[in-house]
């Protein structure tokens, strides 16, 4: 009975640290002719690394990336994107935006990292070349 209840306590923290990305990185070759299309890295390391990222784009949720995860998102017009902690976390987590336009058949790279302080830590996001988002795995 007590090892049921240990499981079942574990759980829902050890599901908690998994993303929805992939640890696979997208094709950035291939464009799309009739939007925009965000690419988004997030960087792995020690600080912060159980905190998943909450990326919203225009206000509408499109990922919860882990460590060393990516995702891509089209988009048509202007974007507004918010990175923020999910959970306990986004108490003590700080967060970042960063605004754009995109054009049909544009492509935007972007590396989500840890800011740490001395008190607290935050997400930040980073433009980037295609190159640079290349080098962020």
């Amino acid at each position: 009975m007590k090892k049921i209840l240990i499981i079942l306590f574990i759980i829902p923290f050890l599901n908690g640290c998994s993303g929805t990305g992939s640890k696979s990185m997208p094709n950035t070759s291939v464009s799309n002719s009739s939007a925009s299309t965000l690419y988004f890295a997030r960087k792995g390391g020690y600080v912060g690394g159980g905190v998943l990222a909450i990326i919203k784009v225009n206000g509408r949720e499109i990922a919860k990336l882990g460590t060393n995860e990516f995702i891509q998102h089209t988009i048509n017009g202007s974007y507004n994107i918010n990175v923020s902690a999910g959970g306990m976390n986004s108490l003590v987590f700080g967060k970042d935006s960063i605004s754009g336009i995109g054009k049909k058949g544009s492509k935007h790279f972007f590396i989500i990292g840890v800011k740490t302080g001395l008190l607290q830590s935050a997400f930040e996001i980073t433009e980037t070349t295609e190159n640079g988002f290349q080098q962020a795995n």
